[in-house]
């Protein structure tokens, strides 16, 4: 794979599956594909998760190119647990310090992470370059993979729509904040 470029959805009305974007989130959707295609990022293959959020987040790009947008259901945020989480904030932060963490009826953040990274191998070529659109925490927990120095505290400055392109040269994996 040439280069994957990550990004996390644009604004959003809620955390619900169904929640689509606000106004602001639907006119940052059309900077992004503004953004894109005056940087010259052009990927081949467009990767979403599911949520209505993220799908919007990519569909004016993929309109201007053509391109079909792939729903998958592995790109979808971690699973903390399937009741309420009162401490949200306190579960995320112990994911970064430990990767096996979780709640009942959750995934831990190494869980979430495999099956994020199952769709970057599956999908990747060795020259094209693919975007997939997530959610923050999923984001993040690549990101730190990664780079160990990027943690919790930068994934509580992360934004809506936030971009990073990881360019592949072999065995390495630089990373660049880009929006």
């Amino acid at each position: 794979m040439k280069q994957l470029i990550l990004i996390r959805h644009c604004h959003a009305d809620g955390k619900h599956k169904d929640s689509p974007l606000t106004n602001l989130g639907v006119n940052q959707a059309r900077r992004l594909a503004e953004y894109l295609d005056k940087e010259g990022i052009q990927p081949k293959k467009l990767l979403s998760s599911p949520y209505m959020r993220a799908v919007e987040t990519i569909r004016p790009y993929a309109r201007q190119y053509e391109l079909a947008v792939i729903k998958d259901p592995r790109l979808q945020e971690q699973v903390l647990s399937d009741q309420p989480v009162d401490d949200y904030i306190g579960v995320v932060k112990a994911s970064f310090s430990d990767p096996d963490y979780k709640l009942p009826g959750g995934e831990s953040a190494k869980d979430a992470l495999c099956r994020f990274k199952e769709v970057i191998n599956e999908y990747s070529e060795e020259d094209a370059s693919i975007a997939i659109v997530t959610h923050g925490h999923l984001l993040a927990l690549y990101l730190h993979e990664i780079n160990p120095d990027f943690n919790f505290k930068d994934w509580q400055v992360l934004k809506n729509p936030d971009v990073f392109i990881i360019h592949f040269d072999g065995e390495h994996q630089v990373v660049k904040h880009v929006w």
